[in-house]
């Protein structure tokens, strides 16, 4: 009987063991690895990170940019402006340093020039004069806030042309006198707050106002019916003398037919004659101006300027005088500042 049975076969050989990675050679200088099974230790007290030193660099950055840009701020606040340094300072063009300019309060219930079609002035005329610029000397007759402006009426106008004395003594803040004597502040008879200054002064509307020669001219102020004038002048250091002129007219119309016969004077009592300046430009807030230019130089310079500039119901006359020559640089400015003031 035979066996299927199988040879035994030879034990198979064993898969050779992977032999373990070399050791890594110990880096005496590195830190120990931390042990996994202990907590982090705590950092001592007063140790500080990075980014607490990084935050401590940027407090004083900021502190030291601060302490420098003070000390500059303070340095420039000191120093002289350039105009003063010898040497760098401007020369003087003729034109005047004049103080803030504000305008005069409106009665209660008027509006601004700017508000009507024709520009229709409702201020104190005085007020609406130019103050004195810097280093001037006020000439002519010193201004009075209490004068009666009822004298700057023409003898032919009538009487409700004027203002009356407690008008005059309203506009400029003082108490005006009552029938039954006792003070006034207002109309109401409640005591108001006082107005400021004013730049001018009342002057009757004549030939004085006009600085005429003659009368030649004159009527036109009381057939244009003038309802009030006012004065304003001064004298600079260089010798130029300033003559300012408000006239105040009923209507736009008057004031323009006033404006077309004052620039048909040949001269004033200042000027002996003169020509047209038809070249020169004069920049105004509003309406049209007139200038005209002496015939007598001095210099290379007229001895006199004057100039005429209508804005609505008001015509404003500015003359600048002086023997050694007006600049037109300070005409200029005269010129285009009262007629800011009254646009």
């Amino acid at each position: 009987m035979s066996s299927d049975t199988t040879p035994p076969q030879p034990d198979a050989p064993a898969a050779p063991a992977t032999p373990p990675p070399p050791a890594q050679p110990l880096d005496p200088w590195a830190p120990p690895a931390p042990d996994p099974f202990q907590p982090p230790a705590e950092a001592p007290a007063g140790a500080r990170t990075g980014s607490d030193r990084r935050r401590g660099w940027q407090v004083g950055a900021a502190v030291l940019l601060t302490l420098v840009t003070g000390a500059a701020t303070a340095v420039l606040v000191t120093l002289p402006d350039r105009t003063d340094v010898p040497g760098l300072a401007t020369p003087n063009d003729g034109r005047y340093a004049f103080p803030e300019l504000t305008l005069p309060p409106l009665p209660a219930g008027a509006s601004a020039p700017s508000d009507y079609k024709v520009r229709t002035h409702a201020a104190d005329l005085r007020g609406l004069l130019l103050p004195l610029p810097k280093g001037a000397v006020a000439t002519g007759p010193s201004a009075d806030p209490s004068a009666d402006p009822s004298s700057s009426a023409s003898p032919g106008a009538s009487p409700s042309a004027s203002a009356s004395p407690s008008a005059a003594a309203t506009a400029s803040g003082a108490p005006s006198a009552t029938p039954s004597g006792t003070a006034s502040g207002s109309a109401s008879g409640s005591a108001g707050p006082a107005l400021p200054a004013v730049a001018g002064r009342w002057i009757p509307c004549d030939r004085d106002a006009m600085l005429a020669k003659d009368d030649a001219h004159t009527l036109r102020l009381t057939t244009d019916a003038c309802r009030g004038a006012a004065a304003q002048g001064w004298t600079t250091p260089d010798g130029t003398r300033t003559e300012l002129r408000l006239f105040h007219f009923g209507t736009g119309d008057e004031a323009a037919d006033y404006f077309a016969g004052a620039t048909l004077m040949t001269g004033t009592k200042d000027i002996a004659s003169w020509q047209l300046d038809a070249g020169g430009t004069y920049p105004i807030a509003f309406g049209r101006v007139d200038v005209r230019l002496s015939d007598e130089q001095a210099h290379g310079m007229p001895t006199g300027r004057v100039g005429w500039v209508q804005s609505g119901d008001v015509v404003a006359m500015v003359q600048l005088t002086n023997p050694q020559g007006v600049p037109v640089q300070a005409f200029r400015q005269v010129v285009a500042l009262q007629s800011s003031m009254l646009s």
